[in-house]
């Protein structure tokens, strides 16, 4: 069934986008302003003929008019499930802990504090007993320039292990509120959040919701402009030069991985104790993968590097962290971004 009023939310900013009135958007139809209110609340649709003239003048598919996720039906390489605008890919999460994360999630709110704070708006992580998230406000200019980037590019965005942060969705949108992207996590639990939040929150015409796995894009190839990786695959549960490898396929020639993470140079580490070092590699070996072998063997040849800042174990919580002073030593990391061109 259509919902109308997601459908009134799209073609209002879709017309906005396009700087016309309602009359204005009226008088090229030939309808009445009346009528264009009607869609746009979401008492009414369109006959099929004035749907294709929509769809000509906003330059969408009437899928995409219609349906929150018309996109991934187009896109898609294999059947998946629909329910409530969000297409599921994968089965839902069964194992204790991960359920544990996402009960926590829900229950504490940290979708909406994350977007608070990537908003500059009152609610964010300051105002909880967690405290201020310091490693996202030292990101948060080099995430709203690449986001910039990003919406500037154009094209289908897909972002990958989205998480309660919301990789680079949320300064993508901060640059362009009707940009093309898929929001995609591993967790149902997740793009759910995230789909329920932004419906109330953000009236954007082009967000397509997936519970998918990364390493297993289930999408055509070439069908995806830009893939946002805000360290999700450095992080990821699964092969990491698999989903550099399906980042590749998916996209289309041209296209760019924007791809941001941090890791221990080989100078950082050997100047550790090596008895730290090794206890450290030992129970977090991904700290010292940068991951470019991989992107070059995945077959992009024309990679951008870009140191953005380094951070260190002093400077906030994590199960590294503790160990690290435990140990007595301070481990730093080196934080940039790749583009990869395709």
């Amino acid at each position: 069934m259509i919902d109308k009023q997601r459908f009134g939310k799209r073609a209002s900013s879709l017309r906005r986008r396009l700087a016309l009135s309602q009359a204005g958007l009226a008088e090229k139809l030939g309808v009445s302003a009346q009528a264009v209110s009607k869609w746009e609340t979401g008492a009414a649709l369109p006959d099929i003929e004035l749907l294709l003239e929509l769809s000509r003048l906003y330059g969408v598919s009437v899928n995409e008019l219609l349906e929150d996720n018309g996109l991934l039906g187009c896109i898609a390489d294999r059947p998946f499930e629909e329910r409530g605008g969000v297409a599921y890919f994968v089965p839902p999460a069964t194992d204790p802990e991960e359920l544990q994360w996402e009960r926590d999630m829900r229950s504490e709110g940290w979708i909406a504090r994350n977007w608070r704070d990537a908003w500059d708006q009152p609610g964010g992580w300051a105002e909880t007993a967690y405290g201020r998230n310091v490693f996202g406000e030292r990101s948060r200019p080099n995430d709203r320039r690449i986001g910039r980037w990003m919406a500037q590019r154009g094209g289908v965005i897909l972002d990958i292990g989205s998480g309660p942060g919301g990789g680079y969705m949320p300064f993508i949108l901060q640059a362009d509120p009707a940009a093309r992207i898929i929001v995609s996590d591993l967790s149902h639990t997740v793009v759910e959040e995230w789909k329920q939040f932004l419906d109330a929150e953000h009236d954007s015409p082009y967000l397509c919701y997936a519970a998918l796995d990364f390493c297993d894009i289930p999408f055509k190839s070439g069908t995806v402009d830009v893939i946002g990786d805000h360290s999700g695959i450095l992080n990821c549960i699964g092969d990491q030069s698999a989903a550099l490898r399906e980042c590749y396929r998916v996209l289309k020639p041209g296209g760019v991985l924007v791809s941001m993470s941090g890791f221990v140079t080989r100078n950082d580490l050997t100047a550790l104790p090596e008895s730290a070092r090794q206890e450290l590699l030992e129970k977090y070996p991904s700290m010292a993968i940068d991951l470019y072998e991989d992107t070059v063997l995945a077959g992009f040849r024309k990679i951008d590097s870009e140191v953005t800042g380094t951070w260190t174990t002093e400077e906030g919580g994590s199960g590294l962290a503790d160990l690290a002073r435990s140990l007595g030593v301070t481990v730093r990391f080196t934080e940039y971004v790749r583009f990869c061109e395709k």
